[in-house]
């Protein structure tokens, strides 16, 4: 196990992930779920912010039909080869897919889409800078939609946070800045959304899922702490960390693998 480059961008540890992050089944359904909430209908513009594999964009483009169309944002150029590739796959002509800083799209006109959609992107992102971006982006009367892990959830990741301060870190839960549904509408009203609807629900992670949870938090928002770790550090974290896990999934499985999490809407 390599320890994490501090160097590394945001781009390069998306890049990393990009290989396994569709493995990931819970992913699949949360992105479908979002998408099933906002209720596309046929012929729709929709920006999926943050796209990542296109997850969240084929299930729309399914939704739209031949005469919708949608673009998927990414910056990692990893993620959205994965992207292209399920794209292709599933046949859908009506997709778009853009390198592109989701924060800052310049290349789009105010008013260019009916839906924007990110679906758990706004964990890495400033949120105040994409939702007035997004809001730009949206014509009057068009919807956003965005899903986010409530606060302290998932379980595996809160585990991965305690573990960290036995080894010096002090790492902060990056759900809680949208973490509840409060939060959300919270968050949408300073970007000038009127806030349409939050729904709460829980979602269920498979045991394989937990088998890329190291990664997964290493290469995800805690990247910056952990490479500050040597690689000894590292792996000694990384050892006590998956025992630990392995541990709660043999006493208390219900629990590690269901996590709360908010679908949330606005209206520009």
């Amino acid at each position: 196990m390599t320890a994490p480059n501090p160097r590394d961008s945001v781009e390069t540890v998306f890049d990393r992930r990009a290989a396994t992050y569709s493995n990931h089944t819970w992913h699949v359904r949360y992105a479908e779920r979002l998408v099933a909430l906002a209720a596309p209908m046929a012929g729709m513009r929709i920006l999926d912010a943050a796209t990542g594999t296109g997850l969240a964009a084929i299930a729309a483009a399914r939704a739209t039909g031949p005469t919708g169309h949608v673009v998927g944002v990414d910056v990692s150029a990893g993620m959205l080869t994965r992207a292209r590739q399920a794209v292709d796959a599933a046949g859908l002509l009506t997709i778009e897919l853009v390198r592109a800083d989701a924060t800052t799209l310049p290349q789009f006109a105010d008013g260019s889409f009916d839906l924007v959609l990110c679906s758990a992107g706004l964990l890495y992102l400033p949120v105040q800078a994409a939702l007035r971006e997004w809001r730009r982006l949206l014509r009057p009367g068009g919807q956003i939609g965005f899903s986010t892990m409530a606060a302290g959830f998932p379980v595996a990741a809160r585990l991965f946070r305690n573990h960290a301060r036995r080894h010096g870190l002090a790492l902060t839960d990056p759900a809680s800045a949208l973490g509840t549904q409060a939060r959300c509408r919270q968050a949408l009203r300073d970007a000038g959304f009127t806030s349409a609807k939050q729904v709460g629900e829980t979602i269920r992670f498979s045991s394989r899922d937990l088998e890329h949870a190291w990664e997964a938090h290493t290469r995800g928002p805690h990247h910056d702490a952990i490479a500050t770790l040597s690689a000894e550090q590292a792996e000694t974290f990384r050892r006590d960390y998956t025992d630990a896990l392995a541990d709660r999934l043999r006493t208390d499985a219900d629990r590690l693998l269901t996590a709360e999490v908010i679908y949330a809407f606005g209206e520009r």
